[in-house]
């Protein structure tokens, strides 16, 4: 009786194993049925020292005329100041961005796609004076000085980030667009569907970072058409870029929109399925890829630093030290919530115990705690700060993360890594093919034949406002 029952727990052990090399995810398997397990806990925030590191709001995604977007350099720069950012990286499309006070180098055809709002304008920005006041903190702002009282601390200057572009430029049908920071190449270069691929090779070659923008509109995630968002190829394909160049270093969650038409939560929840069991931590990373002043406020991110510098921003970065916050809920809540002119939700420590298989927090301006892992909601409540994870048995998967919602948006936690003794942790990741690939190979080689032909770099020179080979 005992080996019959043997076998059968074997069978369904194996096809449990199966199933799940089968969909893609990752599973953890356990040697024997044992509800109090002895997790390890790797927190994102393990080197922060919470009595002594400073909070700083941050934009890494925005746009002004000398793209496609409606405000000037000036314009946008003066308006996240009053809007309290203290990190600022101006990201045009395909335009590497300078110093606040000289004119970038522009491209005109990007400008044309969007005449609405640049009517080509020679772009505004600020003068060196403006700009030192800015860095500084001494730049009147009444606006800012109430965010600074509501927040109970100064906020001082802000810092000015350059060298960020968001590449790819122009792309037909869905928009794959990457956020890079220290690479010159993507200067005025056109995009080509689904080819993420070749800016993060030249990002790893430049010695740059990037990270990946607003996934679920380049799937196509609307309401209905989640059998689309839900297909393991795109998991696949982006979980494949993370696990190939550790130069991109995040993908957005959540970009603060108010139509509810993106599934990026879901795709950062099934990449991390993936990857993290193959040692790969991806992080989340927001800001609102503004096009207009109003919209500057609707997402951002709070890098967590012991010193406002661009040093330690470029860390942060990289390692996720951050928390995201959104005013507007995407597909995670209530699609009609709106969190905008409010203060937003804060945390102010966050604690985990390996003794005891916990992670808490503390914070204020909240309502509500969701924990998820593995994408799965597995607690909710108003007052569930500390997550012990034997509570939750088999609801635990490679990773938990929280969310907490207030009046003034949700805050978004990086993943917190989790591993059991006893436990195999696995996934299985498929490569992927696009035709993305093969149409940047085209557009390569035109650049090397046709491209060289005088015909061809006069068009390049008015078109794109400059010449490359």
């Amino acid at each position: 009786m005992k080996k019959r029952a043997g076998k059968i727990l074997s069978v369904l052990l194996a096809l449990t194993v199966t199933v799940c090399l089968f969909t893609g995810s990752a599973y953890a398997v356990f040697a024997q049925d044992d509800t109090q397990r002895d997790y390890t806990i790797t927190s994102p925030y393990d080197n922060v020292d919470w009595d002594t590191w400073k909070q700083y709001k941050t934009s890494v995604h925005n746009h002004t005329d000398a793209s496609d977007a409606e405000p000037s350099i000036a314009e946008s720069v003066k308006r996240h100041y009053d809007d309290g950012f203290q990190i600022l990286c101006i990201t045009d499309h395909a335009v590497v961005g300078a110093p606040w006070d000289v004119p970038p180098q522009t491209v005109p055809l990007y400008r044309l796609f969007k005449f609405e709002n640049t009517h080509m304008r020679t772009p505004v920005v600020l003068t060196s004076e403006e700009r030192a006041a800015i860095i500084a903190g001494t730049y009147e702002s009444t606006a800012r000085d109430a965010i600074a009282e509501a927040r109970g601390e100064q906020l001082g200057g802000m810092l000015e980030i350059t060298g960020g572009a968001e590449a790819n430029g122009a792309t037909p049908i869905n928009d794959c667009h990457i956020n890079t920071f220290g690479v010159k190449d993507v200067q005025a270069k056109m995009g080509i569907y689904g080819d993420y691929e070749t800016v993060v090779r030249q990002t790893k070659k430049e010695g740059g970072i990037c990270f990946l923008n607003h996934l679920g509109e380049y799937v196509g995630g609307y309401p209905d058409s989640f059998d689309r968002i839900s297909h393991p190829y795109y998991a696949n394909k982006f979980a494949n870029i993370f696990l190939d160049y550790d130069c991109c270093v995040a993908m957005e969650v959540n970009r603060g929109v108010s139509d509810p038409t993106y599934w990026d939560t879901y795709l950062w929840d099934e990449v991390n399925c993936l990857t993290i069991p193959k040692g790969r931590v991806v992080n989340g990373i927001l800001s609102s890829d503004g096009h207009h002043v109003d919209q500057y406020d609707r997402a951002f991110s709070m890098f967590i630093m012991p010193e406002k510098t661009e040093e330690a921003w470029r860390e942060c970065l990289k390692n996720g030290c951050n928390f995201n916050i959104a005013r507007y809920s995407g597909t995670d809540i209530d699609p009609s919530f709106d969190g905008s002119g409010n203060m937003p939700p804060e945390v102010h420590r966050v604690t985990v115990d390996n003794e005891n298989d916990t992670i808490s927090f503390e914070g204020a301006r909240f309502d509500n705690v969701r924990w998820v892992s593995d994408g799965k909601l597995i607690a909710e409540g108003t007052d569930v700060t500390s997550l012990d994870l034997n509570e939750y048995g088999d609801d635990i998967g490679c990773y938990v993360r929280f969310m907490i919602t207030g009046e003034g948006g949700i805050l978004y936690s990086q993943p917190f890594k989790v591993t059991a003794d006893g436990a195999d942790y696995s996934s299985t990741v498929y490569k992927t093919f696009d035709m993305g690939m093969v149409f940047r190979s085209m557009s390569d080689l035109f650049d090397w034949t046709i491209g060289i032909t005088p015909v061809a770099l006069l068009l390049k020179l008015l078109l794109w406002g400059r010449i490359w080979i």
